[in-house]
């Protein structure tokens, strides 16, 4: 037994390091404030935005980490690119952690602030030729968005989402060769981008569905650069194991055993004397980008749709700390021209409410 608290004890210890998350916001699976708030693009399981709104007065705020790992242009793709005379690049992945911040101003109107720094490893340039650049390594832009929520019934919420995305972030990335990064491959954009959206949620017994667009308009920025805009739109189901919510932010345990799944005695309600929630997560993470513009001259090979299948947990500890995890994998990639495009990404997140 002590071996196995030891054990578990370095886990959630491991785990509070490695955390990539945002913030809390009431959330889905039956009403229950359960979610988090990811930092590169507001979250409701870990990436859907849900409908659901804090209650004025709650202050969470979070750290989190993703790693996106890309494919990467191969000789033939490479050829192709010097033959036509176009430029294209590409890098091995990134790391991007976040600060977030969020407020319940009303029941109904949240506001969040997200700081990203930027980590783009190995890029590599083809123009006349193949050249290493190296590390893009540098804070981001900071983002301001805000919550309204517009109609709210015993099962269905649906709440409007609006912001701007500021350019704070940096924009001067020397490169190896002594070369500025491009405007694309900088942490920040040097450009004002208003966004907007919706979100709608819905609970259906212990599962929670939510979906949300945004919508974020690119203007110009460094170096003559229209980044182009950006489109996500998100679908998640949530699947609550151990809790039943009969109240906001309250869980109710039914601790007959006999009476237990086998979900609910594999995902323990109490380790250490802490009080345990979890659900489980399925969601499908679309990204569309238009191609970006330079010098009045589009790129034609950068943007394009991606879309990714995203399996998932959330724990909620004692109703107040939320640590969420989870894997994206590409099931749709249609990409303008020469890109290597996504493999793999991995996510998680910490973050607590007051």
């Amino acid at each position: 037994m002590r071996v196995f608290i030891l054990i578990t004890q370095k886990f959630f210890l491991l785990l509070s390091f490695v955390v990539l998350t945002s913030l809390n916001v009431q959330a889905h699976g039956g009403g229950c404030a359960c979610t988090a708030l990811r930092p590169t693009a507001i979250g409701g399981p870990i990436i859907t935005i849900p409908a659901y709104t804090m209650p004025q007065g709650t202050f969470s705020v979070g750290y989190g980490i993703n790693f996106l790992n890309n494919g990467r242009l191969d000789s033939k793709s490479i050829a192709r690119v010097l033959k036509s005379d176009e430029h294209a690049d590409d890098n091995y992945g990134s790391l991007n952690q976040s600060l977030s911040m969020a407020y319940g101003v009303t029941d109904d109107l949240n506001v969040f602030a997200i700081l990203p720094f930027n980590m783009g490893f190995d890029f590599r340039e083809v123009h006349d030729g193949v050249e290493d650049f190296g590390h893009s390594i540098g804070f981001g832009d900071l983002t301001l968005l805000s919550q309204y929520r517009v109609y709210e019934s015993e099962k269905t919420n649906i709440s409007l989402l609006g912001g701007i995305k500021f350019p704070t972030g940096k924009i001067n990335i020397k490169s190896n060769t002594g070369e500025a990064f491009e405007a694309l491959n900088n942490p920040g954009s040097g450009s004002f981008d208003p966004m907007f959206g919706i979100a709608i949620s819905r609970p259906f017994g212990s599962v929670g569905v939510d979906f949300n667009t945004l919508y974020k308009l690119s203007t110009k920025g460094s170096q003559d650069t229209v980044l182009g805009d950006v489109l996500n739109y998100n679908l998640a189901f949530s699947y609550a194991v151990n809790h039943d919510h009969k109240e906001e932010f309250i869980h109710k345990h039914a601790h007959d055993k006999k009476n237990k799944s086998t979900l609910t005695k594999l995902f323990p309600q109490h380790v250490m004397g802490q009080h345990l929630a979890w659900d489980l997560i399925l969601e499908f993470n679309a990204n569309w980008e238009e191609k970006p513009e330079v010098s009045g001259v589009r790129d034609n090979n950068h943007g394009g749709t991606t879309v990714f299948i995203s399996p998932g947990f959330r724990t909620t500890i004692n109703e107040r700390y939320i640590f969420n995890f989870g894997l994206g994998f590409p099931i749709v990639e249609v990409l303008n021209g020469e890109q290597g495009g996504s493999d793999l990404q991995i996510y998680s997140g910490f973050a607590m409410s007051f």
